[in-house]
């Protein structure tokens, strides 16, 4: 005959009110590191470069490969 253990049912801990909520997200907001003016700009210019970037190689090739399929795919190649 198998014996199989029963997990012993752990007690809750008491969920905390509203108020207790909000104090502890203010606690933990105290310790983060915000950004100072000067980092905020760069990292907001570094991000709109990448944008830029990432737009000017995915649109360039969205175009190449459209101007590829209706050079090889719709025109049989006939110009």
């Amino acid at each position: 005959m198998a014996v199989t253990a029963r997990k012993r049912e752990e007690p809750r801990a008491q969920q905390p009110g509203i108020v207790q909520f909000l104090r502890d997200v203010y606690d933990e907001l105290r310790k983060v590191v915000w950004p100072t003016g000067g980092e905020l700009y760069r990292y907001t210019l570094v991000v709109i470069f990448t944008v830029i970037i990432l737009g000017i190689f995915i649109g360039g090739t969205d175009y190449l490969l459209g101007e590829i399929a209706k050079r090889t795919l719709y025109n049989n190649g006939v110009h």
